[in-house]
C-alpha cells in the first residue's frame, strides 16, 4: 500500500510530491526531481494543495538547493501554488516557455523566468544533471511543453496523457485509458496536433509517463503514446459514419456511454444516480442489464432521465461522447443535450463556419512549422526541403550562408530583445537587396541563407559582396553590423553525387557552413567562396576529443594536432555537452562509454537542435557489437571504429571530413 500523505519516490532521484485529494474528479500531480542534492520541481500545482506540496518538497531538499520551477503551460491548476514556494525563499528561476511567460506574469511572480526556447530547449543543473524539453504547441497552450529526464527516461508531460476519473490512483489500471480519451476528446484542439506530438515521443527511450493530471503511466506505454496518436478529438471534426453495432445496436452505444460515466463519476455515484430508472443499469459488467424499451425509445429516455434527475453534470461529461456517436452513426442528438448550457451541438452554418476556421488555424499551424517566429523568414527545415527540390529537379543553384559577426555583443551589452531587433531588421534588408525568386531562411541564431537560382557562381559572388557592403552601411542597427559570408555553387557538386539527393543536400550545407568559419577565422566582414584541403586550412577546424584521461587520448589529441587541427578534451558527457553548448566544434570524436551521459545520449540530446544535430560524429569503442551499431546508426551515426584504431585511421577519417568542408 502507498502511503500517498508523504512523498513518493518512483524512480532513481524522482518523488510524486501531490496531495492525495481529487478536486471534482482531477487529480494534479507535482514532480521533484533530485540529482547530488540539487533539485528541479515539475507542475507545482494550485492553490488548494500548493502548501501540501511545499511541505513534501521541503522534507526532501533545502529551498535553497531547489534550482528551479518548471511549467509546462500556465494553467493556474499546475502554476499557482508557486507564490507559496517564493514566500518559503524560492530563489531559483521559472523555467517555461517564451509564450507562456507573458501570462505567467499575471501571476506577480518576482522570481526569473528562464526561456527554454533560448537554451536550445535544456536545462543543465548545478550537479550536471541535464533536462530536456519538448515543444508541443497548442497542447493545449500555445507555449506548452513537456520535460524529458534522460538519466531516468523519465517525461513529464503537463495535461497530455491526463486523466479525468473518480477512481484515481497512482499510477494507471486497466479503466485508465477511457478516463484519458475522455479528458483529450475535450481539451485538445485536434486529432492532427496530437498525432504529430505523439509522432516525435517514439525516439525517445521511455519507462515513466508523468502527466500533471490523472496516474503515472509505468506499463505498456506504447499503448498509451498509440492510443492519443489516433485518437479523434477537438469539438468541430467530422469522424466517419459507421453502421450500427451488428450485436447491441442503440444499447451497445449507450453501453460505451456507461463506461465513461462510470469513469469519470465512479460506481457508486452511478448506480445511486440510475437507482429508479426504466432500465437497469449493471456498474459490475458496466453496460445496460436489462430494458423493456424500444431502442430510439431508450436512446433519448436514457439522457432525458439524466436530464430530469438532476443529472446536468453527468450530461456535460459525456457531452463529447455523444456527439462523437451522433455524428457516426448518423443518430439524433438526444433532446436533454438541448438545455444544456454549454450546448455542444450547433447550427449546420455554425458548425460549417467552426470547421473553416479550425481548418484555417491547422493550415496555419502547418505554415508555422517553416516560418522562424522573430523573424518570419522561412527556417531551416523549409530551406533543407528547398535544397532537396532543387536537387531532385537538376537546377542549377548557388547557396550563401550568412552571420552576423557581432550578435553576442548586441544580446550582451543591450539584451536578446535589441539582437531580435537586429536580426528582424536585417531579414527586411535582405528581402529589400534580394530578387523575388530568392528564397531567404533564417537557419539559427544569427546565421541567415540565401539560394538563388539562375545565377553564376561569379555573378553571385558580386551581389553578395554588394549585400555586404550595404549591411555595414546601414544606419538603423543600434552599432553598426557586418556579416561574414560563405559561398558554395550547385555546379560544385561531385558527380558521384548526382543521384543521391539527402547526401547532397548534407553537402551543400556542411561546405557552405565551413566557408562561413573561414570567413569568421579571418576577423569577419569577410566572403570565402573556396575550401581549401591543405593542411593550412585545418586550423578552422575544432575538433572536440570526449573520453577519459589517458596515454590514448593524448597521443591522438597530438596526432590530431601535428595535421595543424584544433583539439579540445572532455573527461565525460556532461562537460563534453558544456562545451559544446559554448561553442559547437566542427568534429566530435567521443569514446563510446563515457562517464556521466553516454556517447549515444549525448548524439541524441545534440539532435534536438539543427545546429548541433549537424556536427559530425565518430565513435570508438572496444565494445562495438550488432546492437550498439544499430543504434549508433539510428542516431545517424555514420562512423564507429572498432578499439583499438590505428592512429592513421582516426586522422585519416578527419582530413576526409575536414576536406568535404564540414
Amino acid at each position: 500500500m502507498i502511503d500517498l500523505s508523504k512523498p513518493v519516490q518512483i524512480a532513481e532521484g524522482l518523488w510524486w510530491v501531490g496531495s492525495e485529494s481529487t478536486h471534482r474528479n482531477l487529480q494534479c500531480n507535482p514532480y521533484l526531481y533530485i540529482h547530488e542534492g540539487w533539485g528541479i520541481l515539475f507542475d507545482p500545482g494550485s492553490k488548494l494543495d500548493g502548501r501540501i506540496v511545499l511541505e513534501k518538497t521541503m522534507s526532501l531538499i533545502d529551498i535553497d538547493h531547489l534550482q528551479a520551477i518548471v511549467l509546462s503551460h500556465q494553467d493556474p491548476d499546475l502554476a499557482s501554488a508557486v507564490p507559496y514556494f517564493e514566500e518559503a525563499g524560492f530563489k531559483g528561476e521559472v523555467c517555461c516557455h517564451e509564450r507562456t511567460s507573458l501570462i505567467l506574469q499575471y501571476y506577480g511572480f518576482h522570481s526569473p523566468f528562464y526561456l527554454v526556447n533560448y537554451h536550445s530547449f535544456s536545462y543543465t543543473l548545478k550537479s550536471g544533471a541535464a533536462i530536456g524539453f519538448l515543444f508541443t504547441p497548442y497542447l493545449h497552450f500555445p507555449g506548452a511543453i513537456m520535460s524529458y529526464l534522460p538519466q531516468v527516461q523519465a517525461l513529464m508531460t503537463g495535461d497530455v496523457f491526463g486523466s479525468i476519473t473518480a477512481d484515481w490512483h497512482l499510477y494507471a489500471g486497466e479503466s485508465y485509458l477511457d478516463g484519458m480519451k475522455a479528458f483529450h476528446e475535450v481539451y485538445m484542439p485536434s486529432h492532427e496536433i496530437l498525432s504529430s506530438a505523439m509522432e516525435s515521443l517514439q525516439s525517445y527511450p521511455l519507462r515513466l509517463i508523468c502527466p500533471q493530471h490523472g496516474s503515472i503511466i509505468n506499463k505498456n506505454l506504447e499503448m498509451y503514446i498509440d492510443t492519443l496518436k489516433t485518437l479523434s478529438c477537438g469539438l468541430f471534426l467530422e469522424p466517419k459514419e459507421l453502421a450500427l453495432p451488428s450485436e447491441g445496436g442503440i444499447r451497445a452505444l449507450l453501453d460505451q456511454v456507461v463506461v465513461r460515466l462510470i469513469t469519470i463519476h465512479g460506481t457508486k455515484e452511478v448506480a445511486q444516480r440510475f437507482r429508479n430508472a426504466p432500465f437497469t443499469i449493471s456498474v459490475k459488467n458496466q453496460c445496460i442489464a436489462k430494458s423493456t424499451l424500444g431502442e430510439e425509445q431508450l436512446w433519448d429516455t436514457f439522457f432525458t432521465f439524466l436530464e430530469e434527475h438532476d443529472g446536468m453534470e453527468f450530461l456535460s461529461s459525456i457531452s463529447s461522447l455523444v456527439e462523437r456517436l451522433v455524428k457516426e452513426y448518423d443518430l439524433a442528438m438526444p433532446k436533454a443535450f438541448a438545455s444544456l448550457l454549454f450546448r455542444t451541438q450547433k447550427t449546420a452554418k455554425e458548425s460549417q463556419a467552426q470547421l473553416q476556421e479550425l481548418e484555417q488555424k491547422v493550415k496555419q499551424l502547418e505554415e508555422s512549422k517553416y516560418r522562424d517566429p522573430i523573424t518570419g523568414l522561412y527556417n531551416q527545415t523549409f530551406h533543407e526541403a528547398f535544397l532537396s527540390q532543387q536537387l531532385k529537379e537538376h537546377k542549377h543553384f548557388v547557396s550563401v550562408v550568412l552571420s552576423i559577426d557581432n550578435l553576442n555583443r548586441i544580446n550582451l551589452d543591450f539584451g536578446i530583445s535589441e539582437g531580435d531587433k537586429t536580426m528582424r531588421l536585417l531579414s527586411e534588408l535582405l528581402l529589400a537587396q534580394v530578387e523575388a525568386d530568392v528564397q531567404v531562411c533564417r537557419l539559427s541564431g544569427g546565421v541567415f541563407a540565401l539560394v538563388c537560382s539562375n545565377l553564376a557562381k561569379e555573378q553571385a559572388i558580386k551581389r553578395a559582396s554588394n549585400i555586404m557592403m550595404r549591411i555595414a552601411e546601414e544606419n538603423r542597427f543600434i552599432i553598426p553590423i557586418t556579416v561574414s559570408m560563405g559561398l558554395f555553387s550547385s555546379d560544385e557538386l561531385p558527380a558521384s553525387l548526382q543521384d543521391d539527393v539527402e547526401q547532397s543536400v548534407l553537402t551543400v550545407s556542411q561546405t557552405t557552413l565551413f566557408r562561413l568559419k573561414l570567413a569568421q577565422k579571418q576577423g569577419g566582414g569577410v566572403l570565402v567562396s573556396t575550401s581549401s584541403s591543405h593542411t593550412s586550412s585545418r586550423s578552422a577546424i575544432t575538433v572536440l576529443l570526449v573520453d577519459k584521461a589517458g596515454f590514448d587520448r593524448e597521443l591522438l589529441k597530438q596526432s590530431l594536432e601535428q595535421e595543424r587541427y584544433r583539439v579540445l578534451t572532455a573527461d565525460d558527457g556532461l562537460q563534453a555537452k558544456e562545451m559544446i553548448a559554448s561553442g559547437a566544434p566542427d568534429i566530435i570524436i567521443a569514446e563510446l562509454l563515457i562517464a556521466k551521459l553516454s556517447a549515444l545520449t549525448l548524439r541524441k540530446e545534440l539532435m534536438n537542435t539543427a545546429a548541433t544535430a549537424r556536427i559530425p560524429f565518430i565513435l570508438m569503442s572496444i565494445n562495438k557489437n550488432e546492437q550498439s551499431v544499430k543504434r549508433a546508426y539510428t542516431l545517424g551515426i555514420k562512423h564507429f571504429l572498432r578499439r583499438p584504431v590505428p592512429l592513421y585511421e582516426v586522422v585519416g577519417l578527419v582530413n576526409l571530413l575536414s576536406e568535404k568542408g564540414v
